[in-house]
């Protein structure tokens, strides 16, 4: 478990430091993360990136945002990882 971790850790640091300065749309991010998962809605998905967004923008750590995807929209930790990753870039978190 701890070495998912350190890898989703890894995978969010990584998107933090190829940000775009303009970062996409809300609609881009719900679009490519239904292209993925598409058993999520798009309410699921605008709410959950708004609250990951609020909880790395408050001092959150990002292995805790993904244990908090994972426990809210019920996937695995690496889908979590995902979408945690996808926030940072494409809603600019």
């Amino acid at each position: 478990m701890k070495y998912l971790v350190g890898i989703m850790l890894s995978l969010a640091a990584g998107a933090v430091a190829s940000a775009t300065p303009a970062a996409a749309s809300e609609d881009e991010f719900v679009r490519e993360m239904q292209t993925r998962y598409a058993f999520l809605t798009d309410g699921q998905l605008r709410a959950e990136g708004a609250k990951i967004c609020s909880v790395l923008g408050g001092g959150t750590p990002a292995s805790d945002a993904v244990g908090m995807v994972r426990e809210d929209l019920g996937v695995s930790i690496s889908a979590a990882g995902e979408i945690v990753s996808a926030a940072v870039v494409q809603l600019g978190c």
